[in-house]
């Protein structure tokens, strides 16, 4: 975890305990929603301005943003200092990045089209070229069984709560079909494909087409044209 996000995960941890939080906290957070009302007044600014406003504003709060980098309107970026984002991306209408504990890397020429999440707990890392299709959900942490512990979510302190964390690794080319889910620990070989409505939950080779849970229907073509 980034420690510019330490303090809030401590914070929320004593709030699930119970337990007051500390003068300290209290400040950091007061002083962080001032500067969150700004981000909520220009996350739905629409048109250029908006775009270049929120370039203005994310640029030095992004661990990395290249050039020609659009973020759309009603995105909403959390943690953004463990976000980066290459060369001409594009950020599509609500979609949430969180990363406040793991990180979310976004290489170049890629699209995250409109009501994507990407949640990050441990790393996420999209290769240049990837596309996620609309309402695309990929996580590398979900609630899974262990015995004894509780699924019930975040409002469950830590030590309570049944979870699986692993990295997510979609490889250049890669494609992801509209309403799919990818879950922790999945590798998407380069130029594969997911079909709509999927859930992967086991790595893909390179260029295979899998729809479903990950059956093979198909094989893509490799891809010739050069890269810009």
């Amino acid at each position: 975890m980034s420690k510019r996000y330490q303090l809030e995960y401590d914070a929320f941890g004593r709030f699930l305990r119970g337990e007051r939080l500390t003068a300290r906290q209290l400040a950091v957070l007061s002083w962080k929603s001032v500067g969150a009302l700004f981000e909520g007044f220009i996350r739905f600014i629409p048109g250029g301005f908006g775009y270049k406003l929120r370039e203005f504003y994310y640029r030095p709060l992004l661990k990395h943003m290249g050039r020609n980098v659009l973020i759309d309107t009603g995105v909403y970026l959390t943690g953004p200092a463990n976000i980066s984002l290459g060369d001409y991306v594009w950020i599509d209408i609500n979609c949430i990045l969180n990363a406040y504990i793991g990180e979310i890397t976004i290489g170049r020429r890629v699209h995250v089209a409109p009501f994507s999440i990407i949640g990050a707990r441990a790393p996420i890392v999209l290769e240049d070229y990837v596309g996620l299709s609309a309402s695309v959900k990929i996580y590398s942490n979900t609630e899974h069984p262990v015995e004894g512990k509780r699924m019930s979510g975040p409002m469950i302190p830590e030590d309570l709560k049944a979870f699986r964390s692993a990295p997510v690794t979609l490889r250049k080319d890669s494609f992801v079909g509209a309403n799919s889910v990818i879950l922790p620990g999945v590798e998407l070989g380069e130029g594969s494909v997911v079909g709509a409505n999927a859930v992967i939950s086991k790595s893909v080779a390179p260029y295979d087409i899998v729809v479903g849970t990950g059956k093979v229907i198909g094989h893509r073509d490799a891809i010739t044209v050069p890269d810009i």
